[in-house]
């Protein structure tokens, strides 16, 4: 493991001293590339700063909603998660629907269909999902940095929400793989569409639940996204979160699930490399987060890009072609594979594509300072670390 620095400075990287990494997006916080448009952009959202317990939570905004929201999230989701699970005990039926997947199929038992029951099972996921992010924002992660001597609180910050995002993605990514894994459409294209649309609305409970579970886990980041530092791409990764949360409806309404599926394992598997380098470099260590940088980089291409362009084309060709004419739209009940219906959700990925090339420029700034500059994470790390003085401080 290489030397580790002193950790009074927050560790991700800064490229002069008249810099903040407030702002920063997801790459630039690694690689601590900053600037004046980012000093310019800080004094534009003055962040809102107030007290969870003993510690400060940084908002990206001063609406008093989300203040509110953010200063009392862990109670007021622990009394709709207490609240739902006590009427239910108590015979209110309404509410098992918020507890348990519904709508078993008639024709095939061990199968289950959509149907308006699954907004329930999703709103109170968000709900648990808010909560588990407090708790281990607030109460668990920050004891790591601890026990590394970060002293910067705002160091800690970041590795908290970084460490909750990785936490998420590494066991959602895995209980996802594993049911790609024992499904018929695994390292095959094809069956993404075949037997479509009688196999593909009927669903195996495990990928119900895991599609739903995504499906709560993006809406809740609308949330979260205000209740975070903001961040230079604030705009982009909040077009990010709407784009992906209408391909995971879009494709549940359509039942694309199996290439929905499929395209989650493929975009999240990037994420893991960068939260990685990320954590490290927040507790000071320099060698490995940069070899971790390099395999995200790698992997962001071959998923992100190539992978997803592959499917991209995919559902444009064999998602109509693989589906006989008289299983398609509008010839067949339950069907929506037809031109029209793929173009929508086509146009959408090319949104996403978009916001994919957009961050990959900025992966190559990154590289150009490391590989062509040679400044290594010394360089980087001689800005003005302080917490924001000037924010305004509200306590419990």
């Amino acid at each position: 493991m290489p030397s580790k620095e002193a950790s009074s400075a927050e560790p991700p990287l800064s490229a002069s001293k008249s810099s903040d990494t407030r702002d920063v997006d997801p790459v630039a916080v690694y690689a601590g590339k900053t600037g004046t448009s980012q000093l310019r952009l800080r004094r534009k959202h003055t962040v809102h700063q107030l007290a969870v317990g003993k510690r400060k939570v940084v908002l990206s905004t001063r609406n008093p909603i989300i203040v509110w929201l953010a200063k009392n999230e862990l109670s007021l989701s622990f009394c709709v998660i207490i609240c739902v699970r006590l009427f239910s005990y108590l015979g209110f039926r309404w509410f098992d629907s918020w507890l348990s997947i519904h709508h078993q199929s008639l024709q095939n038992p061990s199968r289950f269909v959509r149907g308006p029951d699954d907004v329930w099972f999703v709103i109170n996921w968000i709900f648990q999902l808010i909560a588990a992010r407090s708790i281990m924002l607030h109460h668990v992660l920050p004891l790591i940095p601890q026990c590394f001597g970060v002293s910067s609180a705002r160091s800690r910050r970041r590795f908290g929400e970084t460490g909750w995002f990785l936490c998420y993605v590494m066991l959602a990514w895995s209980i996802g793989f594993n049911i790609w894994r024992q499904s018929p459409y695994f390292m095959n294209t094809r069956n993404l569409y075949s037997n479509y649309p009688e196999d593909h609305a009927l669903m195996p409970y495990n990928l119900k639940w895991f599609y739903l579970v995504q499906a709560a886990f993006w809406i809740s980041n609308i949330y979260t996204i205000f209740v975070e530092e903001r961040r230079k791409d604030h705009v982009e990764m909040l077009t990010h979160h709407i784009v992906t949360i209408a391909l995971v409806l879009l494709s549940y309404h359509f039942h694309f699930t199996r290439f929905g599926h499929a395209f989650m394992l493929v975009m999240d598997f990037p994420d893991i490399f960068l939260s990685l380098a990320k954590l490290i470099r927040y507790l000071g260590y320099d060698m490995l987060p940069n070899i971790l940088f390099g395999l995200f980089t790698i992997s962001w291409v071959a998923t992100k890009h190539y992978l997803c362009i592959k499917m991209m084309v995919s559902i444009w060709t064999e998602g109509i072609t693989e589906v006989p004419l008289e299983k398609r739209y509008p010839h067949c009940p339950d069907s929506y594979a037809s031109y029209p219906i793929v173009g929508f959700m086509w146009a959408i990925l090319c949104v996403l594509q978009v916001i994919l090339i957009y961050w990959f420029f900025m992966i190559l700034k990154v590289l150009e300072r490391v590989l062509i500059k040679g400044e290594d994470a010394q360089d980087t790390r001689s800005d003005d670390e302080g917490d924001s003085d000037d924010a305004t401080t509200t306590n419990n």
